[in-house]
């Protein structure tokens, strides 16, 4: 194909700011106008700096502008291209997170798409190493082949439970010291679907929610299925800063505020006991529920209880086993108010209905007969491995990886951004996120990408993977490349 570099040259004249934004709202006004179609191809970050007397790194930073608006993207060895703006408007889409892991398929006599070395490695989904549970699923499948009572899982359950899932919740749940109770308690098809309730409980159509300014993916996800906006609120080395929370719920509107408080995704900061005492004050004197996404909460040793054990009247307990046993079990739990568990029981139905029979009842036996300590043990060891791998590649570079954590918040040195070291790794078959797809708000997003070490099936591949990283920093200079979208 003909590259026609010559298709577009912004007009700065007339827009002020500095010159990357200038290119950016350039860029912007011209599609609006039509002046640039869906599909049109933009010029090489070198071409269109030499034709503006700009360095390179005002045109990436321009073009990292523009896609962090969602009007263009780019596709690796094609170059960058206008983006088609409804499909931007998917309600489902999380952003910053690239859908090819669902197309993977195995090489022929592999297990899975990791053994292919022509598949890239997938380090950009936080879960754990699974294959620790085959035995196991294996026997508790067999056992249910003889349970004389096997039809009762093909019948609609009660999203609040009864009998030995809810027994086995409030065991699960006693772990994090939690006292938990039957009266307040939900199942749900994971954590997910866990905040989705909760917030259909306690936060109306077009409400809005305090969060942490760097953000799981999912919520930004729910928001926009839910016509809900996200309130950024600033992070300090311990997570949501208590100053800053106390501002944003002064200036009223807040219909409920979202964290994580241990191993918060993506930075992996983890709040101190005092600080959780702070921010359950401030939720009680601002009368605001909180929704505590617990769900790393068991990965590291010793983490300090849940902020939820001091609110019993305000609390959403959440959490689930997707990043301690496994994430395909789609088993979750919310606990929390009495009188919001119906509420919450609700958005389960509206969303999923239940929990899968099925995998709960898997979750529930191993709860009780102790496998999913064992197994969850056995992850946490593994997890362990992973982490002084990625310490021993990464030696020297700037990362919070601490205890526990099943990514490394790697921050990039200059003079790299974040879109521009992910692509870069693209091309070296690796697949991340970068920062921009944790952000909310109009604050800059750090220069850094999350690094997750437990897709890779094995070490060795993991290795290699962050050996590819550590070349790709060693090696490039993003400053004297084309640095693709």
């Amino acid at each position: 194909m003909t590259i026609n570099h010559d298709i577009w040259t912004p007009t700065l004249e007339g827009r002020e700011g500095p010159k990357y934004k200038r290119i950016a709202e350039a860029l912007a006004e011209d599609i609006r106008t039509g002046k640039l179609k869906v599909g049109d191809q933009l010029p090489t970050q070198r071409d269109l700096a030499w034709k503006l007397g700009v360095t390179i790194g005002t045109v990436t930073r321009a073009y990292q502008e523009a896609e962090r608006r969602g009007v263009i993207g780019g596709e690796v060895g094609r170059g960058t291209f206008v983006r088609d703006q409804q499909a931007n408007l998917n309600p489902f889409r999380i952003d910053g997170m690239s859908t090819d892991w669902y197309t993977l398929t195995p090489a022929p006599g592999t297990n899975g798409p990791q053994d292919d070395p022509a598949q890239p490695i997938q380090m950009q989904f936080n879960y754990p190493v699974c294959d620790s549970g085959e035995a196991d699923l294996r026997r508790t499948l067999a056992d249910l082949v003889t349970d004389p009572n096997l039809t009762r899982l093909l019948y609609y359950q009660s999203p609040t439970g009864d009998g030995m899932p809810s027994t086995a919740a409030i065991k699960w749940l006693g772990k994090r010291g939690l006292e938990a109770s039957a009266d307040r308690l939900v199942l749900c098809s994971g954590a997910h679907n866990g905040i989705l309730a909760s917030l259909a409980a306690v936060c109306p159509s077009g409400g809005r929610v305090a969060t942490e300014r760097m953000v799981y993916p999912g919520l930004r996800a729910i928001a926009r299925l839910m016509g809900i906006e996200l309130v950024p609120v600033d992070l300090d080395e311990e997570g949501l800063n208590p100053d800053a929370l106390r501002e944003v719920l002064s200036k009223g509107g807040i219909d409920a505020i979202y964290c994580v408080s241990t191993l918060q995704n993506p930075t992996n900061v983890t709040m101190s006991q005092r600080r959780r005492e702070e921010i359950a004050e401030i939720v009680q004197t601002f009368d605001t529920p909180l929704l505590e996404d617990d769900l790393f909460g068991l990965l590291p040793d010793n983490a300090p209880k849940p902020i939820c054990t001091m609110l019993p009247d305000h609390g959403y307990y959440i959490t689930s086993l997707s990043k301690t046993l496994a994430p395909g079990l789609r088993v979750g739990y919310v606990h929390g108010p009495t009188r919001a568990r119906s509420a919450i029981a609700a958005g389960v139905r509206g969303s999923t209905w239940m929990a899968s029979p099925i995998t709960v009842e898997i979750a529930s036996r191993w709860i009780l007969d102790g496998t999913a300590d064992r197994l969850a043990d056995e992850a946490r060891r593994l997890s362990a491995r992973r982490r002084t791998i990625a310490a021993e590649v990464f030696s020297g570079l700037n990362i919070d990886l601490p205890d526990g954590g099943l990514h490394a918040w790697l921050h990039l040195p200059e003079p790299w951004y974040a879109s521009q070291f992910v692509d870069a790794a693209k091309e070296e078959g690796v697949v991340l996120s970068a920062a921009h797809g944790f952000s909310i708000g109009r604050d800059r997003a750090p220069f850094a990408v999350r690094v997750c070490l437990g897709p890779p099936r094995t070490e060795q591949i993991l290795r290699d993977g962050l050996e590819k990283l550590r070349r790709i920093l060693k090696e490039r200079d993003p400053l004297q490349e084309q640095a693709p979208m």
